[in-house]
């Protein structure tokens, strides 16, 4: 095993409901997997040896990026693939991946990431060499980036793509346990680094599925001050407009003037796209909003290219031109929201409302034909 290429590496505790699934999908497709069990009281450890892991015990120390350096330095691959229990390989071609490994100029490649049911990939940074130098950093939300970053600057050494792709089931279901987890260490990292954008919009999600939605607005309110007063912005930094839009049109208010901005400084971002849309027909501006919504709906969700963030792929489709359907609908033009309510419920057929829907403005149409 001293000449193994490749290692997955992995971090558990109390994992038996998806642990199993993961190690499979890791079958032929790595050399060797470590698992670093946290302090399993259920069957974990078992699982994990059972399927031919090699298993590490490190004591939890409210420290994520510990624990996760502790699988790295247990690995003996040339290059590390790290995952975690709930997701899965769901693509790799052996031959292709170590033809991209043999490459002696790339220090790490991206992986194709799904992170929840339903949503387009983005990139991750989950293949790298094992080197000393590589280290993740942060107790919650840690990142191999900043080492990255640093190793590139000073070396020749690049970053590449990969056509490796993983499946992330654990933001399916109930995720109270995992706020509940986290909310104190988002806590503790913010209080050593104020101004890290990410984990203060990660703050307002944690606030807000634990209930508390004034200590969610606020955290979103503070992650948009600190990416208004940065120098450079990255498409993430877009996060905390998106969730903070979100949040006030679900409680029925109209952020209009956050909208506005935040997709004039990113405008990239789809989601706020189709929710400066949502606004408009919210506040009664149908005709403004269906440019909007025929932008998104012109986009093939299963071709965009994968970037830094993911989508709720339906904004590109169905949910896109039954939106047309309600504007058309609500501008007296009959006929046009029936086409467009058809072309939803040709891409999601078993959609009762769009049904109802298009049925709805089909009899429209026959009483009151459009000019």
């Amino acid at each position: 095993m001293a000449s193994a290429l490749l290692s997955a590496a992995l971090i558990v505790r109390n994992e038996e409901r998806f642990l199993e699934g993961c190690l499979r999908s890791l079958v032929d497709r790595v050399d060797e997997v470590v698992v670093v069990d946290t302090g399993s009281s259920d069957r974990s450890r078992e699982i994990a040896r059972d399927l031919g892991a090699r298993v590490l015990e490190h004591a939890w120390n409210d420290d994520f990026a510990a624990a996760r350096n502790v699988s790295i330095e247990g690995a003996r691959g040339s290059w590390i693939l790290y995952i975690d229990a709930d997701e899965r390989v769901v693509a790799f071609d052996r031959a292709l991946v170590e033809r991209l490994l043999s490459d002696r100029r790339t220090i790490c490649y991206t992986v194709l990431f799904r992170p929840t049911t339903g949503y387009t990939r983005y990139r991750e940074y989950r293949l790298f060499r094992r080197r000393d130098d590589l280290r993740f950093r942060g107790v919650i939300h840690e990142s191999l980036v900043p080492a990255l970053e640093a190793l590139c600057s000073r070396t020749r050494l690049r970053i590449g793509d990969s056509p490796v792709a993983l499946d992330h089931l654990g933001y399916d279901g109930d995720l109270r346990h995992k706020h509940t987890r986290n909310l104190p260490l988002l806590r503790a990292r913010l209080a050593r680094d104020p101004g890290h954008v990410y984990c203060w919009d990660q703050l307002g999600l944690t606030l807000h599925g634990l209930g508390d939605e004034a200590g969610a607005e606020a955290a979103w309110r503070r992650a948009i001050e600190l990416v208004r007063k940065a120098r450079r912005k990255a498409l993430a930094d877009s996060l905390p407009f998106l969730h903070l839009a979100q949040f006030l049109l679900d409680a029925k208010k109209h952020p209009g003037d956050l909208l506005d901005e935040g997709c004039r400084m990113f405008p990239d971002n789809h989601s706020l796209t189709w929710l400066r849309a949502r606004g408009l027909v919210e506040s009664g501006d149908h005709l403004a909003a269906m440019p909007l919504f025929s932008e998104l709906a012109a986009i093939d969700a299963d071709a965009i290219g994968a970037g830094p963030l993911a989508y709720d792929a339906s904004i590109f489709g169905a949910q896109a031109h039954a939106a047309l359907g309600l504007c058309a609908f609500r501008l007296g033009r009959f006929a046009e929201s029936v086409a467009h309510y058809a072309r939803a419920e040709a891409l999601a057929p078993d959609d009762l409302e769009i049904r109802a829907k298009r049925a709805v403005a089909q009899n429209r149409a026959r009483s009151r034909p459009a000019a």
